[in-house]
């Protein structure tokens, strides 16, 4: 019932008449005069290239991107290794989600630890150097096996087009914290299913050398 009259009401003010009345015009008024913000980044743009100052920017922009790729910012807290220094390291990871076979088959449940060099072997050492420090390029340009050569630091275009051979850079030191790498000179190489993680005080590196290239003389199996 309580419904019913409030729709009665309702419908008894929509048939009342309605008048409208003209109040006028109270205080001053002014046109809308907002500028459009296109128009005005088209004619700053417009400026900025009669004035020369776009070239000027643009310019700079070309630097310091060439700057950067000439010399990266170095990887944060390396230092010269202070001792010869060896560690195993076991490079297996954690399966983040199933793997499967385009048919379904399961191949590695999520949460498995996969260690990649059960099934495929480390082709290439890893050396991890302060580029600007020279002792340190000509020993690992001195390396006897089929080795990388990643800078923490320096200038990898200038080595490259020195020594014509590639040089790589760890661009936000993701290499050097995965393999936990604060010293270098540094030889990373595989040993059996592990890898082998050496620190190398470059007045030790001959007499290292002599004994067989690690600091036990050994290979790990």
């Amino acid at each position: 019932m309580m419904r019913l009259a409030a729709l009665l009401f309702a419908a008894t003010l929509a048939a009342l008449p309605v008048s409208a009345k003209d109040l006028g015009v109270r205080g001053a008024t002014w046109p809308v005069a907002e500028p459009d913000l296109l128009e005005e980044i088209e004619a700053r743009l417009v400026e900025m290239q009669r004035s020369g100052e776009l070239a000027r920017l643009e310019q700079e922009a070309r630097s310091r991107a060439r700057r950067k790729l000439e010399e990266p910012e170095p990887v944060p807290g390396i230092a010269p290794a202070r001792e010869l220094r060896c560690r195993s390291f076991d490079p297996s990871l954690a399966v983040a989600q199933d793997i499967r076979t385009p048919d379904g088959v399961l191949i590695a449940a999520a949460g498995t630890r996969v260690n990649p060099l059960e099934r495929l072997a480390l082709t290439r050492d890893l050396i991890f150097v302060d580029g600007r420090r020279p002792a340190e390029i000509a020993w690992a340009l001195a390396h006897a096996r089929p080795a990388k050569i990643v800078l923490l630091a320096g200038r990898p275009l200038d080595l490259m087009r020195r020594h014509r051979r590639p040089f790589f850079f760890d661009a936000g030191g993701r290499l050097a914290a995965r393999f936990g790498i604060g010293s270098t000179p540094s030889l990373v190489e595989q040993a059996g299913t592990r890898l082998r993680i050496t620190e190398f005080r470059l007045d030790d590196v001959d007499d290292t050398e002599a004994r067989g290239g690690t600091p036990d003389g050994q290979r790990d199996e």
